[in-house]
């Protein structure tokens, strides 16, 4: 059987199972993870397809209202952003010779992209219950977000280093590289119009129940 080929006879749950495994083993640093996935083009594209899906609902939330150029440039520069992390990652992997692992760590990287929102959202809400009055600051989203987004770098780092079998140092460059690109199209996205701030929108205070 071809390395990380689908194995015969394996159902929809069962692949979800294993999806699912995976991405709770890397969640915790546990290396063994990365084998859960799949190293295919059908694989990646499993992957691509939650985040495509996202993409068509939100586009096509536009064509049932008034045109709004904030929330188009909001779906375009998320659509742009995760491009920009693949492009980046393949250069990267085929720059240290690593093309024939980069399918399966691009496929680790997406279905492993939904925790950091997954951790963001169970965080606000504990925050929320047991401190309704200071869980809606901005003080205290700040923290939040802080702590998510380090967990967010670290987890990068680790599917790099794991998934493309490189060293640290390299897994933290290309983690750099990718983020610094993606917050390039943030800033030309709040620089130019119709002026798109998405730091603005994160840190917006949580309405009151």
């Amino acid at each position: 059987m071809k390395s990380g080929s689908i194995p015969p006879g394996e159902t929809p749950a069962g692949a979800a199972s294993r999806i699912i495994t995976g991405t709770l083993q890397l969640a915790r640093g546990d290396a063994q993870g990365i084998k859960a996935f799949r190293n295919t083009p059908e694989a990646l594209l499993s992957a691509l397809a939650p985040s495509v899906a996202l993409f068509v609902v939100m586009g096509l939330s536009q064509l049932t209202q008034r045109f709004d150029a904030m929330q188009v440039t909001k779906v375009l520069i998320l659509i742009a952003a995760l491009l920009t992390r693949l492009v980046i990652s393949q250069l990267a992997a085929a720059f240290w010779g690593r093309d024939s692992l980069w399918t399966r760590y691009a496929t680790a990287l997406l279905w492993c992209g939904w925790l950091p929102v997954v951790v963001s959202l169970f965080a606000l809400t504990i925050v929320q219950l047991i401190l309704p009055g200071i869980g809606s600051l901005p003080a205290a989203l700040g923290v939040i977000m802080l702590g998510v987004e380090l967990y967010e770098l670290w987890l990068g780092w680790f599917i790099a280093r794991k998934g493309l079998q490189i060293s640290g140092g390299k897994a933290a460059g290309l983690v750099v590289l990718m983020n610094v690109s993606v917050a390039a199209l943030y800033l030309i996205a709040a620089l130019f119009p119709p002026h798109y701030n998405a730091l603005h929108e994160l840190m917006a205070p949580l309405p009151k129940s």
